[in-house]
């Protein structure tokens, strides 16, 4: 996971899923600090927390997983080096054979658009579930996924074995059907293009013009 805030995602993951090893990375150390001092956050064998920049730490370490977790936020946005076609191919590289990746994006811009265009140049497919509070997650993988049905049972199953809080089968409801289609107007962001800043304060969404 890169990204951590409070730790609460990790720290749920964690609960959940008691076989899972788990790496945080965190750029801030004062983060990792007010977290372990007011929340409670604890490192573990299988749970590790690590300071460092997201990017730089898949650069240099070659192992792969099979899910990586993209909420990384400064100033309430996402650096736009985790928001480029080259850092999402580093993401690929370093999913293991039917591994996923999900990040966490703000809609309703530019940038949004830009952000779900770009991921499509380089995952064969990904799915958007918004979250109905400004916000948007895609799930990204390397080989094709589960058609509807096929996605609603292996959640039903899953919720079944894990007992999440949050149940997966809703989640599943609020799934978008053709995501492609909603990067329109979108650019493709690259270590040499990323004006995300820009994309970010325009609009595409009335929501946000009020």
């Amino acid at each position: 996971m890169l990204g951590l805030g409070g730790g609460s995602i990790s720290t749920y993951l964690a609960r959940f899923l008691p076989d899972a090893a788990i790496t945080t990375i965190e750029v801030d150390p004062g983060v990792l600090t007010a977290a372990k001092t007011f929340f409670g956050l604890c490192a573990t064998e299988r749970v590790r927390y690590i300071a460092g920049d997201g990017r730089v730490f898949l650069n240099r370490n070659r192992a792969v997983y099979d899910l990586i977790l993209l909420d990384a936020y400064r100033g309430g946005y996402v650096p736009a080096h985790l928001l480029t076609r080259e850092f999402y191919e580093l993401i690929k590289q370093r999913l293991a054979p039917g591994g996923a990746a999900a990040f966490n994006v703000h809609d309703g811009s530019k940038l949004y658009a830009s952000t779900v265009k770009t991921l499509a140049t380089v995952f064969p497919s990904f799915d958007l579930h918004p979250t109905g509070l400004g916000e948007v997650i895609a799930v990204a993988t390397a080989a094709s996924v589960l058609d509807r049905k096929g996605l609603e049972h292996r959640a039903s199953a899953l919720q079944e074995h894990y007992r999440f809080r949050f149940p997966l089968p809703q989640m599943i409801e609020r799934r978008m059907e053709q995501p492609q289609s909603d990067a329109v107007g979108g650019i493709i962001i690259t270590d040499d293009f990323a004006p995300t800043d820009v994309y970010n304060a325009m609009t595409t969404d009335a929501r946000r013009r009020h």
